[in-house]
């Protein structure tokens, strides 16, 4: 057998990756690989579309289940995000023109929303 090592970690059930349970740097360091912690990387003066917008809520309200799923965040801590994140995408949402002003609150919103998620 070319790999024993191999065979040994996956029956022993070692993971490379602490459990965010027992590790809060890893907790930190997985809520931070989500998705939503990324920034979206628009140039300054850039307004998004109304369709990103929708879709970084949608986003960002999956990783929040994410994160109460890993216990990154408590209920209600996970529920505010959540319904934070959500008002603002159904403010978007079918929506085909909103204001620049409009826009640039909902994306303002939503990276604050983010960053609570992050910790950053």
């Amino acid at each position: 057998m070319a790999y024993p090592f191999l065979l040994t970690a996956l029956l022993l059930g070692v993971s490379a990756v602490p459990s965010p349970s027992t590790s809060p740097v890893a907790a930190e360091r997985a809520a931070r690989a989500l998705p939503a912690c990324r920034p979206l990387g628009l140039a300054s003066g850039v307004v998004p579309a109304t369709s990103v917008l929708a879709t970084r809520a949608n986003v960002l309200q999956a990783d929040i289940a994410t994160a109460r799923k890993a216990r990154a965040l408590t209920q209600p801590q996970a529920d505010a995000l959540w319904q934070q994140a959500d008002q603002v995408r159904q403010r978007v949402a079918g929506k085909v023109r909103l204001p620049v002003a409009t826009r640039a609150e909902a994306h303002r919103s939503l990276e604050a929303i983010a960053a609570q998620l992050c910790h950053r």
